[in-house]
């Protein structure tokens, strides 16, 4: 029998705490605009730049696939895993982001690329780890950067102060963990001896961090998932007229990218807009082109991923209530 669908307190709590905060911001966002400007500013886009935007968004996915399957052969094992299939069940994953708070798509994906891929479930939840720490830790150095060079963005700054205290915290709470984690073994505890085993399958999904080869193609695919990201921010904002200077474009994606660790609604629904739309109006620009910019970064950055991510569950024969029901089992077992 799979697990249940039944929705356990934690959760609950989690989700209605993402709405609210999602609906409050989603809310201030919009009584700041003019919903009609808004709609004239993305009906009037460029659809050349919004196609090119698509490709360069399609380039992105196969960066991503590429890097995760790197991680993935760190792993070993019999079965080969190829580029469209790291890129199907990574779709997958987003897909799952999109219908679930706090990221638990990414517990999803390991459950079922775990289960196809034949490789230990909370190893492959280690790499979708590394994918995260890197992504963050860029996009907190971009936005720890560009705030500096491009003065009065207060948002963006406090964006930044908030993801480098969230680092802060992260690092704190891994040395914390070492700390007990250690003092149980050397207690022969049955509990000390449980983490360090969850903590060792954790640790086999950097096993590809620890040659050169592996390292160097992790971290170039991290930064030209970085380069490509702020390349559709800047062709999408120019698309409705909103002329960002390189620097610019930088801020802002790191900024939006950085509203995501905020915990909201599925989607970041609301949290992405208004930080958005905030930073965009810090720099100068309307509140309505700011808007039908982040509108359109939703469509062009969501729309293709869970295209295919719904195109790859239908190939896979895997049941739309398969990808909660394993977000909820691994949630559970860890």
């Amino acid at each position: 029998m799979g697990p249940s669908l039944a929705i356990a307190p934690s959760r609950r709590a989690r989700l209605a705490l993402g709405g609210v905060v999602g609906l409050a911001l989603l809310v201030l966002t919009i009584a700041r605009v003019d919903l009609g400007v808004v709609v004239d500013h993305i009906a009037g886009a460029s659809l050349p730049v919004i196609a090119a935007a698509v490709g360069v968004v399609m380039v992105d996915l196969g960066i991503r696939g590429s890097r995760w399957r790197t991680l993935l052969r760190g792993l070993g094992g019999d079965a080969r895993v190829g580029l469209r299939e790291s890129v199907a069940y990574l779709t997958i994953g987003y897909l799952a982001n999109l219908l679930l708070p706090a990221r638990l798509g990414d517990l999803a994906r390991a459950y079922l690329a775990g289960t196809a891929f034949r490789r230990p479930r909370l190893a492959i939840l280690g790499t979708i780890v590394v994918e995260r720490v890197g992504d963050g830790l860029t996009m907190l150095g971009l936005a720890v950067l560009a705030s500096l060079l491009v003065a009065g963005i207060a948002t963006a700054q406090a964006l930044a102060g908030y993801g480098a205290l969230l680092a802060a915290a992260g690092v704190a709470l891994a040395l914390l963990g070492w700390w007990a984690v250690s003092r149980f073994a050397r207690a022969g505890s049955s509990v000390g001896r449980r983490i360090r085993e969850v903590g060792a399958r954790l640790a086999a999904g950097t096993t590809a961090l620890r040659t050169p080869t592996g390292a160097a193609t992790v971290a170039l695919a991290t930064l030209a998932g970085a380069g490509t990201a702020v390349l559709v921010a800047w062709m999408v904002a120019g698309a409705v007229g909103v002329r960002l200077a390189p620097v610019e474009a930088i801020l802002f994606m790191s900024a939006i990218a950085l509203s995501l660790a905020i915990p909201a609604a599925p989607g970041s629904l609301g949290t992405y807009e208004f930080v958005g739309v905030t930073v965009l109006t810090g720099l100068g620009h309307g509140a309505d082109q700011a808007l039908a910019t982040i509108v359109l970064m939703r469509a062009v950055s969501t729309f293709p991923p869970i295209a295919i991510g719904i195109a790859a569950t239908w190939l896979l024969h895997l049941r739309p209530g398969v990808i909660l029901e394993a977000a909820a089992a691994e949630e559970t077992t860890g």
